[in-house]
């Protein structure tokens, strides 16, 4: 048999009829003659196709990505000013998402958050709630800040009007990412010496999830330096996201409600306040097994928490450490530990009180309402809202850091990332559901996401490496596919389409992951299976997968709508590619 009888790119013989529809169609233009050719093979069968037949749930396979009744829209807000008047008038759009309750979730957006409204349920019924960025502290939430060793030094971000906003909806309209470029600038306050760093923070959200990610790539490689500053001398911090959100829902500070404690996690421990109001003198514990980075803070009377909650576990990086390891770290409030009540080294203060020295709790919360010379008494109570990140100093720029354990250190330089779950919602719910609040199944989905596996991964493969944050030009590995920086898992197709088994960590679940297919070249819908039984995609609230394609980047985007607990078969199944080039030994003959 000559190669003249044989498509010498495809093992499939090439039929009669195939060449009469393509040679037919291409008068009509080449798209055209490509799907009529592409409608043609797949009645007849394609022997790239897996083994086991896979029915198309989700509609036909040649049909477009549409969005569906469900999809996050996003619509012009106006104009949003700041209550404190530090930052810019901004132009705002709200982004509006179904939830994993298939409810309304709107985030108002510029160059931060300016308001944030939602619902749950919180086991007797639904609350909606409403959080503005009229609130104690710092006003709104999302921006950056960034503190040093040598200087008071330390504006906040919101002050820089940024370089751009874009935001993204991708076709099919579940999965959307809010981009912000700005350059920090610390001129903003004095002793800044000039220095200006690049930022880019991206905001995700995906149908069916709860809750925003909040991502930053500080890229203090591309920072603007003009004194030569020693970075491992003018040691800097990042405390970002940072600013005050109402989220206990009131309409204005007075009428806020107090905070009734906080609480925070390093990657081993946690440390939490157990009395029922804040103050300088609340009880507390900080020996409470934890992997997963976060900071709390939670409303007195009102059924209301926010939190920041890291989207990887374990990372050494994260905190500021100085005055709790060796103290107040793996001890309570009640035990006797190294210079306990001595905070003469931490800020000048020298109060005697319970909780960790105002100047060295590991993430910035409220503490600085109670500073030595704001004269604020300590056993009285706080209505500020402010909740913010923390790091060590030199964690931005400084050729070396010490890690939060004093374990080893790490290097600063470069594009610097990390990623954070943004968690609004009750503190606690009513029997008989879960009674855990939005912080603690936000720290508990984390772990899960972290701990599962990706294998047997045929056709297609795990990613390995992926931009080490938004807008980073450096890269990271990855374990298992699993990238933090959107919480997501990231594989590549051959051929459009990529089958592995997806694996929980035992005793824990996974619900609705989210699977990102790059190299997946076409713009029409796939098929998904859930081993092996079709499922449904972008039918309404009730699909069995949400999918997006980010056509730009080749990128098809997979919420499955499933709590997974046991080893799970998932193919994922698009249509070929095809070019014009595959079918010119078809014209020829």
């Amino acid at each position: 048999m000559s190669s003249d009888d044989i498509d010498t790119l495809d093992p499939a013989p090439a039929t009669a009829a195939t060449r009469r529809a393509f040679l037919k169609a291409v008068s009509a233009g080449a798209a055209g003659a490509l799907l009529a050719l592409f409608r043609a093979r797949s009645a007849q069968g394609d022997v790239r196709a897996p083994s086991r037949s896979i029915a198309r749930a989700g509609g036909p396979q040649g049909a477009a990505i549409a969005s569906s009744a469900n999809s996050i829209t996003s619509t012009p807000g106006g104009t949003r000013t700041d209550p404190e008047g530090v930052a810019p008038n901004s132009s705002v759009s709200l982004l509006t998402w179904k939830d994993a309750r298939g409810a309304d979730r709107t985030v108002t957006l510029g160059a931060y958050m300016y308001q944030y409204d939602f619902s749950f349920h919180d086991g007797q019924q639904v609350v909606a709630r409403s959080a503005n960025d009229d609130a104690y502290g710092h006003p709104g939430f999302g921006y950056v800040v960034s503190h040093n060793t040598q200087t008071g030094n330390s504006p906040l971000g919101k002050a820089n009007a940024p370089t751009s906003v874009a935001q993204t909806v991708f076709s099919g309209g579940h999965h959307a990412i809010h981009r912000v470029n700005l350059v920090y600038d610390r001129d903003k306050e004095g002793d800044g010496f000039g220095i200006k760093i690049p930022v880019v923070i991206d905001w995700f959200i995906a149908t069916g999830r709860d809750h925003p990610i909040w991502s930053v790539t500080w890229k203090i490689g591309a920072a603007a330096n003009p004194q030569g500053v020693d970075f491992d001398s003018y040691r800097m911090d990042v405390r970002g996201p940072y600013g005050s959100l109402n989220f206990d829902g009131a309409d204005s500070p007075g009428a806020g409600d107090a905070i009734g404690g906080v609480a925070w996690g390093d990657f081993e421990l946690k440390f939490t306040t157990t009395d029922a109001q804040l103050t300088l003198n609340s009880p507390w514990t900080y020996n409470t097994p934890n992997s997963v980075c976060f900071t709390q803070s939670w409303a007195a009377a009102e059924n209301a928490e926010m939190g920041i909650v890291q989207t990887r576990a374990a990372d050494k990086e994260m905190g500021y450490q100085d005055r709790v390891v060796g103290r107040e770290r793996g001890n309570t409030s009640a035990a006797s530990y190294q210079d306990k009540g001595n905070c003469a080294d931490f800020g000048g203060d020298n109060r005697a009180y319970a909780v960790p020295c105002v100047s060295g709790w590991p993430y910035q919360l409220m503490n600085f309402d109670w500073d030595p010379t704001a004269g604020k008494p300590a056993d009285e109570a706080t209505g500020t809202k402010l909740i913010a990140w923390g790091s060590p100093y030199g964690w931005l720029g400084a050729s070396s850091f010490d890690l939060f354990d004093y374990s080893a250190t790490a290097d600063g330089r470069g594009d610097r990332s990390y990623a954070t779950l943004i968690v609004l919602g009750p503190k606690e719910r009513q029997a008989p559901a879960n009674p855990a609040g939005d912080v603690a199944l936000a720290i508990q989905a984390v772990e899960a996401l972290c701990a599962a596996t990706i294998g047997d991964v045929q056709p297609g493969a795990l990613v390995t490496q992926v931009p080490k944050g938004p807008g980073a030009s450096q890269l990271k590995t990855i374990a298992n596919g699993y990238n933090d920086t959107y919480a997501a898992y990231y594989l590549s197709a051959s051929a459009n389409q990529v089958a592995f088994t997806f694996t929980p960590a035992a005793g824990t679940h996974v619900k609705d992951p989210i699977f990102v297919v790059q190299g997946y070249t076409t713009q029409q819908l796939p098929a998904i299976t859930v081993d092996g039984a079709p499922i449904t995609i972008n039918t309404g609230a009730g699909a069995g997968a949400f999918v997006s394609l980010n056509g730009a980047a080749h990128e098809l985007w997979v919420t499955l709508r499933a709590d997974l607990q046991t080893p799970t078969s998932i193919q994922i199944i698009g249509p070929p590619s095809v070019s014009i080039d595959t079918y010119l030994p078809l014209i020829r003959r």
